[in-house]
């Protein structure tokens, strides 16, 4: 024990092994939403017992109310979903708190909530700071809708 503790001290002990998040595996709800100066853009993967679906609605505000109009929607699986999902580290986004710079004046404000794996929840915000993987699930989500056209 003295020489665990020792070893410890001088950082030789063994480190902890960080085990990778578990997968998501079944997705119940996303909505991704980016805000900037004139609005936003609002992405949402919906479930009904008549389709599944990925949508872009544009976020626009009429006095006081915000409104959602419906931009494009292409038939999405949830498979599709999940593999993407996975693919950009959504489990690792959970909590995910990012400031606003200093100094930055503009930019993109982030919201990401989602209910996967049978009702765990993940939620992540942020302003001009972004999880690993952010920029490729928006990429990955623009290019799914992109083939609806």
């Amino acid at each position: 024990m003295i020489l665990t503790t020792l070893m410890g001290l001088f950082g030789c002990a063994k480190k902890p092994s960080k085990k990778p998040p578990e997968p998501v595996t079944s997705v119940e709800s996303m909505t991704l939403t980016l805000r900037g100066m004139r609005g936003g853009d609002v992405y949402r993967f919906e479930i009904s017992e008549e389709k599944t679906e990925l949508c872009h609605y544009y976020e626009k505000y009429k006095g006081e109310d915000t409104i959602l109009e419906l931009d494009a929607s292409v038939a999405c699986t949830t498979d599709e979903m999940i593999e993407l999902m996975n693919k950009c580290g959504i489990m690792n986004w959970d909590g995910f708190h990012g400031p606003h710079p200093r100094n930055v004046l503009d930019g993109t404000m982030f919201t990401f909530s989602a209910e996967v794996n049978g009702g765990r929840r993940i939620y992540a915000d942020g302003s001009e700071n972004f999880p690993k993987g952010y920029y490729e699930f928006v990429v990955a989500l623009r290019e799914m809708l992109d083939r609806a056209d």
